[in-house]
């Protein structure tokens, strides 16, 4: 864990590659202190045992399943999820922490009837989509921040 942090963060799906590589730039924060990490498959290993990488920045986090109470006061919390993944847990966020970052797809898209098309299925939470900043700084930098939740734009070569 970062020592002396001032920004209490939680990594959902930490056991996963983006999940992996989000502790990896947190340990490297001295602002990030990662207090929750979750990864529902590796529940119980330690992030030290899963990426031996890691073990010096995180001694004792232990990846847990995740439960939205365990997040209840974090200043940020990363959605490192597979796509689908971060519709379900979103809205469980609300209200219990200060603000949420979402990797995955699910909220980068404000027309909820482009999801079928781009996505193959309808968004489960449409009424959240125009709460969050797509998170292409060149272009939004204003909306992001000001924002409460930002959707990360993936891996295009912008």
């Amino acid at each position: 864990m970062t020592q002396g942090g001032s920004i209490s963060v939680g990594i959902i799906g930490a056991s996963g590659f983006t999940g992996a590589e989000l502790l990896r730039l947190c340990a490297q924060h001295p602002d990030l202190d990662v207090r929750v990490a979750t990864g529902d498959s590796q529940a119980g290993q330690r992030v030290g045992d899963l990426y031996p990488s890691l073990a010096g920045g995180y001694p004792g986090l232990v990846l847990d399943t995740y439960a939205a109470d365990a997040c209840d006061g974090l200043d940020l919390v990363f959605l490192g999820l597979p796509h689908g993944a971060s519709q379900k847990v979103a809205p469980d966020l609300d209200g219990r922490v200060g603000r949420v970052v979402d990797l995955a797809a699910d909220f980068r898209l404000r027309d909820p009837a482009l999801y079928p098309q781009w996505y193959g299925e309808p968004h489960t939470h449409p009424e959240l989509l125009a709460s969050f900043a797509y998170g292409l700084p060149e272009l939004f930098r204003a909306d992001i921040a000001r924002a409460v939740r930002v959707a990360a734009p993936g891996c295009y070569v912008t």
